[in-house]
């Protein structure tokens, strides 16, 4: 927890700046969002198109993207404590977008599978940076609105 004293010592961004970030924040979070779902609403085309199976499938929407997504989270959050935070949301934007793309490029399960890897990896980037910015970016009574509105929580419409 916060010592108070430090926070009554922190000079915050003004309102304005705090929340643009937290906008741009939340569109990059729903363009994750969409990435991530889209092969749900392609199942049946991939599957055809690739002669792949049920399990195959379920292999690529899920392990294929959590694992990376979950395991690379713990370093790049430790990253975004040391390092540029804006770099790692941007290197990872560009990352899982070059991903996405190379899903769409796939001739079969292993060329998807490698794809939501990377596409999992890339993403693994934006959360903890996000987090970390708009920490620094909010006074603690304010913080709570804010990672919610920028994490697009379900009821965000009520702030």
């Amino acid at each position: 927890m916060e010592n108070p004293q430090h926070a009554a010592k922190h000079v915050w961004p003004a309102p304005l700046t705090a929340w643009y970030g937290v906008g741009v924040f939340t569109i990059v979070t729903a363009l994750a969002l969409i990435d991530r779902q889209i092969l749900v609403l392609l199942v049946e085309p991939i599957k055809a198109d690739l002669q792949i199976s049920d399990t195959q499938m379920s292999i690529l929407m899920g392990f294929a993207f959590v694992m990376f997504y979950a395991f690379l989270g713990i370093p790049i959050a430790r990253l975004a404590d040391v390092k540029s935070r804006r770099l790692i949301i941007g290197c990872g934007i560009a990352f899982w977008s070059l991903m996405t793309a190379a899903c769409g490029l796939a001739q079969n399960f292993w060329h998807l599978f490698l794809a939501r890897m990377g596409v999992g990896a890339g993403e693994s980037c934006y959360a903890p940076a996000i987090l970390s910015i708009v920490g620094d970016s909010f006074p603690p009574e304010k913080l709570a609105k804010a990672s919610a509105v920028s994490s697009i929580h379900r009821g965000w419409r009520n702030y």
